[in-house]
């Protein structure tokens, strides 16, 4: 009788590593500041550029914060800064 072990190949998702607790929508996002994560990927940060005026355009007194995450997934201290300097984050990558 042979002895089979059986192994999981599936390794831990890196973007685990980042996972934060969901917090609560905001009702409007004047008077707000939005932080804008871009991870470093090409054309993400046209696209969240983009997306942060057409929100300052829609909502009144919007303040729009941008920080680069250099590469996927964004450093958590970069996602934890965002977080504490703004009301709501928007996280984007694009190729």
């Amino acid at each position: 009788m042979f002895k089979l072990d059986v192994m999981n190949p599936v390794a831990r998702q890196r973007a685990l590593e980042n996972a934060f607790k969901i917090n609560e929508r905001s009702t409007t996002l004047d008077n707000k500041i939005v932080g804008l994560i871009w991870s470093g990927t090409h054309g993400g940060d046209v696209a969240l550029k983009r997306a942060g005026e057409m929100l300052q355009k829609k909502f009144s007194g919007l303040g729009v914060n941008f920080y680069t995450g250099g590469n996927y997934p964004t450093p958590p201290d970069i996602v934890k800064q965002a977080a504490a300097e703004c009301d709501v984050v928007i996280g984007a990558t694009a190729d």
